[in-house]
């Protein structure tokens, strides 16, 4: 099971045009809440912290409408290994890359 230590150093931290603005540990995935500047647009991203294999699931809904998820939505998912999640920096550009692909 993926433990990330430290993990609210993401809290507040910009990723594009978005900022996370709430950060959720369950017991098998981290959420994080992203939303607009000055706007409460918002999008959630999933870190899944139990492996497949060796690598750790990052995937967001790619939401068509005012409904998340609408029933026409598709998951957009990168897959990761360890090493792309031990600092902050390298977790946000690959939230970063998720969003913006």
């Amino acid at each position: 099971m993926l433990t990330i230590e430290n993990i609210t150093k993401l809290y507040k931290r910009d990723v594009g045009e978005w900022r996370i603005g709430k950060i959720e540990t369950l017991s098998s995935t981290y959420l994080f809440h992203l939303y607009k500047f000055n706007r409460r647009i918002g999008i959630q991203i999933n870190l899944e912290r139990n492996p497949i294999g060796v690598q750790y699931e990052l995937w967001r809904w790619n939401a068509y409408g005012n409904q998340s998820p609408h029933p026409n939505s598709v998951p957009m998912r990168r897959m990761l290994d360890r090493s792309k999640l031990l600092t902050p920096d390298s977790l946000v550009n690959e939230i970063k890359e998720l969003m913006y692909r």
